[in-house]
This record gives structure tokens, sequence and C-alpha cells, in this order.
């Protein structure tokens, strides 16, 4: 598992902001040598594909399908959050890298 990369996905209603949050994860990642797939989603489609990953998050603007989400994850042993609502707004991919990290340490 250790040379596996992080796969992430970044789940909004339809997938527009979350891509651009999962390109920054992803330079971050980049930049410290990190190994990460960071993908974005909307929520409808994770069901089918929640066993490509191995953490989520969720944008604060979808957080009330959190249960529905983690319902999911759940079966596939996927940690599930809300993305850290000032890294949102700013767009900080080194912050919600750290948040994916911490999470995976769980």
């Amino acid at each position: 598992m250790e040379n596996q990369p992080i796969k992430l996905i970044i789940l909004c209603s339809w997938g527009a902001t979350s891509s651009q949050l999962a390109q920054k994860v992803q330079e971050a990642a980049n930049k410290r040598g990190i190994k990460l797939e960071a993908d974005a989603g909307g929520t409808g489609e994770f069901k089918n594909k929640a066993d490509q990953y191995n953490v989520a998050l969720l944008e604060p603007q979808v957080r009330h399908l959190k249960k529905e989400v983690t319902k999911v994850a759940e079966q596939h042993n996927i940690p599930v959050e809300l993305v850290d609502q000032r890294a949102f707004a700013l767009m900080d991919g080194d912050k919600v890298l750290d948040q994916v990290l911490k999470m995976l340490e769980k």
C-alpha cells in the first residue's frame, strides 16, 4: 500500500468548483513530492465510483449531503470530512492537503 498514491475525491454539487480545488491540492502535493491523485466530482456520481478512492472531501455548499455520502463511503472504508471552510474560501491547496493527510492518519 505504501507506494500507492493517495486517491482523493473532492465533491460538490456539479464538480465545477471542486475541480479548481482538486487542481490546487494536486499542485501542493506535487510540490511536496507526495503521491496523490486529486479528482473532482458531483455527489451524485460518487456512489458509482467510491471504490476508486481512499479519501473524500465535501465542499461546504453540499454539507447537507454528508450523511448520504458518508453512508456510501463507509462501505469502502473511506474517511469523509467537509473541506476546511477557510481553506475552501481561499482555494488553499496546501491547507486542504494537510487536512487529507490528517484524515488518513486516523
